[in-house]
């Protein structure tokens, strides 16, 4: 079932915060098809990616910064609303809500355990117009967390989702709102280093995982976890050139 990005609670757009904007801008450009525009907002420091002409994330240069991160955002109705509700679920305001010229208005906000996530509460601008899963764009976002049970009760109490049955291995659960998967939750696998903390990991479609990891790592990415079958479907973990963790997944179809 496709995703209504409309939908409060609903992945609504990604973006990457970079010190070197023209960098990472050649990456993904060479690695999902991105056109690059002007931003958004009133600043001349976001660029909006584009996959066949229609909004799909941005990059914002932000100099100061050590190394690019992505941040994913869900759609909400009011941000004032959700900065109340986050703050009695435990969490915190990293950048209280904002306008963003005539787009829309948007926060940052930290979990009950520090994980940052962001919300984007539309006006002319209404998030990513792309169907998640097409290549190039958004698959899904996967909180990757320490305490299952304290997230489910944080993101509850935020979004309205419910955690899935856990699924594979290594137990992964659907976040679903009304029917539908909206996102995922990964307990820390053995795997991941314990001085990594608890993140939201982003995911773009591909139509193969090997061939996009190949390809990622031609243009300078690092490879973390080569291409592996999942519940689901085959995943990569990257290191772009600049220093952000992304995935890549060819989905069951």
């Amino acid at each position: 079932m496709d995703i209504d990005l409309c939908a409060p609670g609903a992945p609504s757009w990604v973006e990457l915060t970079t010190p070197d904007a023209h960098t990472s801008g050649d990456f993904y450009r060479e690695l999902f098809g991105w056109q690059l525009s002007s931003g958004m907002g009133e600043k001349d420091d976001s660029q909006t990616c584009l996959l066949r002409a229609r909004p799909v994330a941005a990059i914002t240069s932000v100099p100061e910064a050590e190394h690019s991160a992505w941040t994913i955002y869900f759609h909400v109705a009011d941000a004032d609303v959700t900065a109340a509700a986050v703050a009695a679920a435990g969490g915190r305001a990293v950048s209280p809500p904002q306008r963003v010229g005539q787009a829309g208005r948007t926060a940052l906000f930290a979990d009950h355990a520090g994980t940052v996530f962001g919300v984007w509460e539309p006006a002319d601008h209404q998030g990513a117009d792309v169907i998640m899963g097409e290549p190039g764009a958004l698959h899904r976002g996967e909180l990757i967390t320490d305490d299952v049970e304290a997230s489910a009760v944080f993101y509850g109490a935020v979004f309205g989702w419910k955690l899935a049955a856990p699924q594979g291995p290594l137990g992964r659960r659907d976040w679903i709102l009304g029917d539908t998967a909206v996102a995922v939750l990964l307990p820390r696998p053995p795997a991941m280093p314990a001085d990594v903390p608890p993140y939201w990991d982003v995911y773009f479609s591909v139509a193969d995982a090997s061939e996009a990891s190949r390809t990622a790592e031609n243009l300078g990415a690092a490879l973390l976890m080569p291409a592996t079958p999942t519940e689901h479907g085959a995943i990569a973990v990257l290191v772009d050139p600049v220093g952000a963790v992304f995935t890549v997944i060819a989905p069951h179809r």
